[in-house]
């Protein structure tokens, strides 16, 4: 739990450097429970607890998410925890760092109950839900040294701190939020931050969830301490949507004077530690999420929401791809082991034939024989190999269309919901005209859209079942088949043009 700050050391001399790093509801409820109103989507988690190089997908099991520990170690917040908090107590770093681990942690109350009925319930007392993530508690809670010393020689000192209410600053001791209560973390805080230690010590928070925990948790420290190095991780902090994550990042980096850092590495040695002694560190999510920054807030909302739906279509298409490779692969064996079945099974009755020439006739080994022989032309030369490169082929286009359509939809997103489009006009037939010239923008896309995929054989469904502008991309139907065509290039089956009729 909390622990005492030393003073500045004798003789006048300057303390140490010293380095704080906090963390914010890194817990089950919010990364692993699917049942949890305020667990992250996919695309949140896969960002912290997923290596974006190693191509690893979230995987679950009934309600909640599992993770390896093989994928958990190559993940972002694991090794950028390993850099900073492991290496301390493997003897690296610079300095002491406090890890104050910061829990949501609510018991029945009318505290909790405000926060249950806007959120839901979430990180209940004594649950699998309010325990740090599955598989980073040796990293959050890192077992005492051998020697017995809790600060592992002067490098790490860790803090656990439990909160009850939205803003970790205020306590409610019982179950009735009051200003003016002190909290754990206030005392721990102002004993780590006071007087001219605020002004030299450097202060990193990440965690979840960047517009309201992680903002308010900045908003507290800047308004109680002079803290000059005060850093929040853009690479390790999340929301439920991207849009909300930006816009926090956005208000603590102008309203809140916070440094927004990207990457990991760069993070790691801002508290002291030397990550390339341990080794490299992952650039710290995917290249898009870095760029957003630079752009005006307008911007802004047009390219995350681009974003978000071309991740969800190349999840989509990643997993049909991956079902064709495996329905292929499958094709592939059966058909070679049944060819093989079948050569072996002629072998032995050719044998059996010379033997025993009156009851094996040699027609039936010549049979199975050509039998055996044809599954394994058929593997090597026809179906099989060329299903995997229409396969291929065709994922290609889709994605491509996919993406394109993700950018299409945002762009006619943002410019039909403008201010000027939105706002009520007193001209009806304006307003009407308005209504008409977007709806048929927006069916254009749509017929575009559906005309590429009729290319690629793939029919759409009715217009009815997906309304123009939505989020869905066109679901493949049946695989149509294209008319043959006659020796003059006329479809077969279909009625040559009659006479008759203006020239």
């Amino acid at each position: 739990m909390s622990t005492p700050a030393p003073g500045p050391a004798a003789g006048g001399e300057p303390p140490a450097p010293r380095y704080i790093l906090i963390t914010q509801c890194l817990q089950n409820d919010l990364f692993l429970n699917l049942d949890c109103q305020l667990s992250l989507p996919d695309s949140a988690v896969s960002k912290l607890l997923l290596d974006a190089e190693s191509g690893d997908t979230l995987r679950t099991e009934g309600h909640r998410r599992t993770l390896t520990r093989a994928q958990l170690a190559r993940s972002p917040l694991a090794r950028f925890l390993d850099a900073t908090v492991g290496s301390r107590t493997r003897g690296h770093g610079d300095g002491l760092l406090h890890l104050v681990n910061i829990r949501d942690w609510h018991v029945p109350g009318e505290a909790y109950d405000l926060e249950r009925r806007q959120y839901g319930a979430h990180c209940e007392a004594r649950t699998w839900g309010a325990e740090y993530v599955d598989g980073l508690g040796e990293l959050l809670d890192p077992p005492p040294p051998e020697d017995g010393r809790e600060d592992w020689g002067g490098r790490l000192r860790v803090h656990h701190v439990l909160s009850n209410t939205l803003f970790d600053f205020q306590h409610s001791a019982s179950g009735r939020p009051e200003p003016g209560e002190r909290s754990e973390l206030t005392g721990l805080l102002d004993g780590l931050l006071a007087g001219e230690l605020a002004e030299t010590t450097h202060v990193v928070v990440i965690g979840v969830l960047t517009d309201i925990k992680v903002q308010l948790l900045l908003t507290g420290i800047r308004s109680r301490y002079n803290v000059r190095r005060l850093v929040v991780s853009e690479a390790l902090t999340a929301s439920r949507t991207l849009e909300r994550h930006l816009a926090g990042l956005s208000f603590c980096e102008r309203v809140l004077r916070a440094e927004v850092m990207t990457g990991l590495a760069e993070t790691a040695r801002f508290l002291g530690s030397r990550p390339d002694e341990d080794g490299r560190l992952p650039r710290g999510g995917a290249e898009e999420f870095a760029s957003y920054s630079s752009y005006i807030q307008d911007k802004q909302g047009i390219l995350s929401y681009e974003d978000a739906r071309l991740r969800d279509y190349r999840i989509q298409a990643s997993e049909r791809l991956r079902r064709a490779q495996l329905t292929v692969g499958f094709a592939s064996k059966f058909l070679l082991g049944l060819g093989s079945g079948l050569l072996l099974m002629a072998l032995i009755l050719s044998v059996l034939s010379v033997f025993y020439p009156h009851r094996v006739v040699w027609q039936i080994p010549a049979v199975v024989g050509v039998l055996g022989a044809g599954q394994i032309v058929t593997v090597f030369f026809t179906r099989p190999v060329r299903s995997v490169q229409d396969a291929l082929a065709e994922e290609t286009i889709y994605r491509m269309i996919l993406e394109s359509r993700s950018l299409k939809v945002a762009l006619a997103r943002y410019h039909v919901t403008t201010a000027d489009a939105l706002r009520r006009h007193t001209d009806p037939d304006r307003q009407l005209g308005e209504l008409e010239r977007q709806l048929e923008i927006l069916e254009q896309i749509d017929t575009a859209d559906f005309d590429r995929l009729k290319g690629l054989g793939v029919t759409p469904a009715p217009a009815d079942d997906h309304p123009s502008g939505g989020d869905d991309p066109p679901r493949p139907a049946r695989r149509s088949r294209r008319p043959r065509r006659g020796p003059r290039g006329r479809d077969r089956g279909r009625p040559a043009p009659t006479g008759g009729g203006s020239g």
